[in-house]
């Protein structure tokens, strides 16, 4: 489905990438970003001086054990000038995205051993607007899917 799949992260980037679809399948949970996400100008397959974008894109996600519950999702609300980290339902979650509830726009990332942390803002098309979330992947590895680098969207 894609020319190329990459396990090495350190050229790419997700900040500002916004993801519109989700799966999980098999234990594998994949973002789908219908705009892509960013390959920096390190990367081997990029043949620019900038860091561009891909063409539609995909980052899947083996978890461990195969089970959703490797998979916590806090969506970050303020309350009287508090803010409050409430857990949401991994289903619940993927089913609003795929649904068109909401979009999600990745901000930061880190990693430790067997475990990505994000940190997202989730879009709505109405008020609060926005939200800010956290996604808190039980995984090994990360596999990196795209086909072209959009070399008219640099950074």
């Amino acid at each position: 489905m894609y020319k190329h799949c990459d396990l090495d992260d350190s050229y790419i980037n997700l900040h500002d990438c916004c993801v519109e679809k989700i799966n999980f399948d098999n234990g594998i949970l994949s973002f789908i970003f219908p705009n892509g996400f960013w390959i920096m100008q390190q990367h081997s397959l990029n043949n620019s001086e900038n860091t561009v974008l891909t063409s539609s894109s995909q980052v899947s996600f083996s978890i461990i054990d195969k089970k959703i519950d490797g998979i916590k999702i806090y969506m970050l609300n303020e309350e009287n000038g508090i803010i409050v980290r409430e857990k949401w339902n991994t289903i619940d979650f993927i089913n609003a995205v795929n649904n068109g509830y909401f979009k999600i726009e990745f901000t930061k990332q880190y990693k430790s051993y067997q475990c990505f942390h994000f940190e997202c803002w989730v879009w709505f098309d109405k008020e609060p607007y926005y939200s800010g979330c956290e996604i808190i992947l039980y995984s090994e590895n990360a596999l990196y899917y795209w086909n072209d680098l959009r070399y008219d969207c640099c950074w």
